[in-house]
């Protein structure tokens, strides 16, 4: 590179001398006489050879050095894992208990309202029968049956037809601490009640405000009454408060039993059927060859426990009424035969009641062992000792 750089140079320094010697040779011509002939001065020719030039090695260009590159490491993919939804708390089981039905029930129960019903042909279909928690049907003097049915769990706004009272519900009404309502009684049994220091709801007296006819039946078959009403005029009087009764005894299915379809009875009012539902796990009623319905939901009437009670009737020793009708009683102190029927099962069974407030307990003939019922509502079949029933296996 530095050859490159004073070239230029020399050749300006030739140049300049180069001149010089011209312009000296020019001057001495022109003092010497024409004649004189001069040789010229040969003038030096320099030729400048360029010295080489060292081509420049290219400056190395440092070597990349690896640097290492510090790499994200990727976060793994957390697994998707399935939402664990938090288990209900179970709800806990309330504890109050129906002491008719034996089911948990929110609030303290109230003691029953029992309602005497009509159960002539001319009294069906009824209504608010569906839902009573516990029902006795027995016959009346003419053979036709009567209903007293209870209601603790359940306040239907119609039920009906409503009758007359009868001497059983002496005894019947107190065994469940029950307020009983009625459209009237004979002289002789009106007495019994008032004696008895019961709780009377009587429809066309005191109770009068919970009670009307229905024009589109025929009298005395057409008089309906109401649990809410009923249950405002035993508030009225102090009555409506909570239940003192011993309930009956409830529990799984027992051992011991017959698997059976059901029980017809030959009442004078109609033959009697009850038919096991396996999908209900109850007791289909059907009277006369019709299922029994309620007038107006047409719900059927399904108890989980049917029971038939034989039991010693008689007529009671009161004084017959103004037609000259004497009444008849039954004893439901002491023991008896009876077939419990829960589950679609067959329980041969002794009834046994000591006291007027005890309800019914069952034993197994065989085994001696007490026989419970199911959880749920009742219905008990009261016959006199000389009328039979029929098992349906």
């Amino acid at each position: 590179m530095a050859g490159w750089r004073n070239f230029p140079v020399r050749i300006l320094v030739l140049a300049i001398i180069s001149f010089a010697l011209t312009i000296t040779v020019v001057a001495c011509s022109s003092n010497d006489d024409d004649d004189v002939e001069i040789e010229p001065t040969p003038t030096a020719v320099v030729t400048l050879t360029p010295e080489p030039t060292a081509t420049p090695e290219p400056t190395p260009s440092p070597e990349p050095t690896a640097t290492a590159t510090a790499t994200a490491t990727p976060e793994p993919t957390p697994e998707p894992t399935a939402t664990v939804e938090p288990t209900p708390e179970p709800t806990p089981e309330s504890e109050h208990r129906s002491t008719l039905t034996g089911e948990p029930v929110d609030e303290p129960p109230l003691r029953p309202i029992a309602v005497r019903i009509d159960n002539s042909p001319q009294a069906r279909p009824h209504t608010g029968l569906v839902e009573a928690d516990l029902i006795y049907e027995s016959p009346t003097e003419a053979g036709i049956t009567r209903f007293l049915a209870l209601y603790q769990t359940s306040a239907p706004e119609v039920v009906g037809p409503a009758r007359s009272a009868r001497l059983m519900d002496v005894d019947v009404a107190p065994m469940h601490d029950a307020a009983l309502a009625y459209s009237g009684a004979s002289i002789g049994v009106q007495d019994r009640l008032w004696q008895r220091g019961l709780p009377l709801l009587v429809l066309e007296g005191n109770a009068s405000s919970a009670a009307w006819r229905d024009n589109s039946r025929s009298a005395p078959h057409n008089l309906f009454t109401s649990i809410p009403a009923l249950r405002e005029v035993a508030d009225s009087q102090g009555w409506n408060r909570l239940a003192e009764n011993t309930p009956f005894t409830f529990g799984d299915t027992p051992d011991g039993g017959v698997a059976g379809a059901g029980v017809d009875i030959p009442f004078a009012s109609g033959s009697v059927e009850f038919r096991f539902n396996e999908e209900t796990d109850s007791y289909d009623r059907i009277v006369g060859g019709v299922e029994a319905r309620d007038a107006v939901t047409d719900e059927i009437v399904s108890p989980r426990n049917v029971v038939v009670i034989w039991a010693p009737f008689f007529v009671g020793d009161i004084a017959p009424n103004t037609r000259g009708e004497v009444s008849n009683d039954v004893d439901l102190y002491g023991s008896g035969n009876a077939w419990v029927l829960r589950n679609g099962e067959r329980y041969e069974v002794e009834w046994r009641r000591d006291e007027q407030s005890d309800p019914f307990r069952f034993y197994d003939q065989s085994s001696g062992e007490e026989i419970s019922l199911a959880e749920g509502k009742t219905w008990i079949n009261l016959l006199p000792l000389d009328m039979s029933a029929q098992a349906v296996d």
